[in-house]
């Protein structure tokens, strides 16, 4: 007997305040967005930025009230990838896991690229006048993410420690900067530039999108809070605190960068500080061009030379811990996908000496890494610009773009989680909720509208740039990712009894049986295919337990299963001379299709063959049955469902075709009964009156299915019906069987074989076998898009 390793949760320590909270938030949106963004936007549409911001800003305030309540429900990490897995029983879940391990990273190196733009700029140049062009640019951002990632090594206790520190001093010394830009305040110009860039509604929408990655920062708090003290109360504080008082600061900024830019003395300040500018179209231009670095001019033009490089200073800084709390954020949640197998098992490990995720974080700094010479190193190696002409596309990459990129794959996943807080509603309406949305399901709507509209006005290379990135997780997740390995298997559902003989061939059918009943119907049908294979047969049956039963307390349970597989390996089918090994299993597990799924991958099955009473279906969205309906769709390998209930041989089969892969698929299984059994297969095609276009198509349909069928008896009838399901049902009361296929494999299938086949499995005579074709990768593909 084989018990399942037992298994033992890793929690991380509760060492962050309310206080560690904020500085998470503000922290993170107070960073290379107020020093860099700020001056671009004001660049773009003056002082209608202001209005950008806002906008940002209220786009992120919906979003976050789903934040909010759903950290009050699961405070945990891994934010909102992990509120989406909490609330949806799909595999879509991890696309939004994968946008966040992208849209993070991303995050943090437009933090730490616009830390090397400013230290190349600005800094270098007090060491060396030449320095800063035998250096390359980005070194400093590398050498700093180095060291952020040592830190995110070391533990969150020093790392929010050090968030709470420069937080602190960069507020400090933007107040700085704002009591000396404010001194200059004049509503005319501030008013004029509202005027003249009030009707730039595109721009205004691009700028919008740019900048919502400034408030982004409320996920970092949400992401974190299996580390915050009282999570319940402290995460939704936290981040309406945080989001209001940056939004109001931003404002100011904007003020004071616009009357900066406006100001004729200001260009004259320019021309006499930047040796390229001559004149004051020039200044004029390169503010257009330099939007990034406007903020760092105006501090100098402010505040001086001292000024200057103390609000410098602080930007560096800014951005530091900006992308500091998104190392922290992000590895989190690859912390929280490997939790639920979205990754692999060592993304979950613990440090044993500083208890953090140690290999979450590393996959964390090398993307970072990646994302920062693919978007500033990369382009001008190769091409001598950030703007790369393909064709009709034009990609503007740098800075600006790991921004938008971020913001694609950022918004990506705050789509999922609004729709997740309404689908929370509904399927646990007495959940105990510390805060709540309000008036669900209106605001998550909104909420989603205005994210899709920032995502369309996501700069164009960005936006097909995240598409690919959302491909390529597809992909992943279809080739590498979603096989789930033994291990894992075995904790899931455990395999108590094993009865496995030597015998190893190339082909098995499995067959699960829960009642004795169906015993020898089931294993009749198995005999026959894996006969004319040369195969194997594989039962299996499951102890299925209460989702809160402990899968220990199945081992008691264990006996009246190992009866039923004693009476499958010892039942007398008859069906030929072959010997055929038949093996047998028992599991223990919550659900049985995932035992039956689990089964299928740890022995590699071929085939699925399980039973089915016949009744409709008491549920709307259950097909067949709830066991059934998901291993047909899910299962890595054929399937066919056997309506229960007919007992008796088969002399004559039935074999309704319309062409496809199913069709096919059934034809193979009626030839191996056949083959075994000498029974005569008449294979149907039902066309529409009158309609001689089709005639020719099944009969072209027929010869290609006959030669499926050339070592058995069988003949071919075209025969004509306004109904093609009622015709069938009609001619399957004179045999014994009817096989028939499945007829759809759409992306966003409801129906489990299709209208038609499952109108047979209920309403034939005789026995009656649904057979479905495994598609490989198609399949995957559709199982990824169809579960909810």
């Amino acid at each position: 007997m084989n018990e399942g390793p037992s298994t033992i949760e890793t929690e991380l320590d509760r060492d962050i305040g309310i206080v560690g909270a904020i500085s998470l938030g503000v922290g993170t949106m107070i960073a290379a967005g107020i020093f860099v963004l700020s001056g671009l936007a004001v660049s773009n549409i003056g002082a209608m930025a202001i209005v950008a911001f806002i906008i940002a800003a209220i786009v992120a305030s919906f979003t976050a009230f789903a934040y909010a309540e759903f950290a009050s429900i699961y405070p945990e990490s891994g934010g909102g990838y992990a509120y989406v897995s909490n609330t949806f029983d799909s595999d879509l879940t991890y696309i939004v896991g994968w946008s966040m391990i992208l849209g993070y990273p991303a995050s943090a190196a437009f933090y730490l690229a616009s830390f090397s733009d400013w230290f190349d700029r600005f800094i270098v140049p007090l060491f060396s006048a030449g320095l800063n062009e035998a250096l390359p640019f980005w070194l400093s951002g590398v050498v700093i993410l180095g060291l952020l990632v040592g830190l995110n090594l070391k533990g969150t206790e020093e790392s929010g420690q050090f968030q709470i520190v420069v937080t602190v001093l960069k507020v400090l010394l933007i107040l700085v900067f704002l009591f000396g830009g404010l001194q200059a305040f004049d509503s005319a110009t501030i008013a004029t530039s509202f005027a003249e860039n009030a009707d730039k509604y595109r721009q205004i929408g691009l700028t919008s999108a740019l900048v919502f990655i400034t408030f982004f920062g409320f996920e970092a708090i949400a992401t974190n809070a299996e580390e915050i003290e009282k999570p319940g109360q402290n995460v939704p504080r936290a981040i309406f605190f945080a989001m209001g008082f940056v939004t109001f600061v931003y404002a100011l900024v904007v003020l004071v960068v616009t009357l900066a830019i406006n100001n004729p003395e200001y260009l004259e300040f320019l021309i006499g500080t930047v040796a390229t500018i001559a004149d004051t179209a020039g200044a004029e231009s390169y503010i257009t061009e330099n939007g990034e670095i406007a903020m760092g001019y105006a501090a100098s033009f402010y505040l001086g030379n001292i000024g200057f490089y103390v609000i410098i200073v602080g930007a560096l800084f800014s951005m530091l811990s900006a992308a500091n709390a998104t190392v922290l954020a992000g590895s989190r949640v690859k912390l929280a996908m490997s939790r639920r197998d979205h990754l692999p098992e060592r993304f979950e490990d613990l440090h044993p000496a500083f208890n953090t995720p140690y290999w979450s974080v590393l996959l964390t700094g090398g993307l970072i890494a990646f994302f920062i010479f693919f978007f500033t190193v990369l382009p001008q190696l190769i091409f001598g610009t950030t703007t790369i002409h393909a064709g009709f596309l034009e990609f503007h990459m740098g800075i600006e773009a790991i921004a938008h990129f971020a913001d694609f794959m950022l918004l990506t996943g705050l789509i999922v989680v609004n729709f997740a807080i309404v689908r929370s509603r509904q399927k646990y309406p007495k959940i105990d909720r510390g805060f709540e949305v309000p008036a669900v399901p209106y605001v998550p709507i909104v909420a989603v509208l205005a994210n899709l509209i920032l995502m369309v006005n996501v700069e164009p290379g960005a936006f097909l740039l995240g598409l690919l990135a959302e491909v390529i997780g597809v992909a992943l997740w279809v080739t590498v990712i979603g096989t789930t390995t033994k291990e894992t298997i075995e904790q899931e559902t455990p395999t108590v009894v094993e009865e496995i003989f030597p015998e190893d061939r190339e082909y098995q059918i499995l067959v699960p049986i829960a009642d004795p009943e169906h015993t020898e119907q089931l294993m009749r049908t198995a005999r026959n295919i894996a006969a004319d294979k040369n195969g194997e047969i594989l039962v299996l049956s499951v102890v299925a337990l209460p989702e809160q039963t402990p899968l220990t307390e199945g081992h008691g349970l264990v006996d009246d299963r190992r009866a039923i597989i004693n009476e499958a390996m010892n039942v007398d089918v008859g069906g030929g001379d072959a010997d055929i090994p038949v093996n047998g299993i028992v599991k223990i597990g919550h659900h049985v299709d995932e035992a039956v799924l689990h089964t299928v991958t740890q022995h590699g099955s071929d085939a699925i063959l399980m039973g089915w009473r016949g009744r409709p279906a008491r549920r709307r969205d259950v097909v067949v049955g709830s066991t059934v309906d998901t291993v047909v769709r899910e299962a890595d390998c054929n399937v066919l469902v056997e309506r229960i209930g007919t007992n008796g041989s088969v002399d004559s089969i039935l074999l309704p075709v319309a062409g496809g892969p199913h069709a096919k698929y059934a034809t193979e299984v009626a030839r191996a009964i056949a083959h075994v059994t000498d029974a005569s297969i008449t294979v149907l095609q039902v066309v529409e009156p009158h309609n001689e276009r089709n005639r020719e198509l099944a009969s072209a349909s027929l010869n290609e299915i006959g030669t499926i069928l050339e070592d058995v008896s069988f003949e071919t009838q075209l025969v004509e019906g306004e109904d093609v399901a009622d015709t069938i049902v009609d001619t399957s009361s004179d045999y014994d069987a009817t096989i028939v296929g499945a007829t759809r494999e759409g992306l966003f299938q409801q129906l489990v074989f299709g209208a038609i086949p499952e109108t047979v499995g209920r309403e034939a005579g005789g026995t009656v076998i649904m057979a479905k074709k495994d598609l490989g990768i198609t399949s995957r593909l559709r199982r990824l898009f169809s579960r909810s």
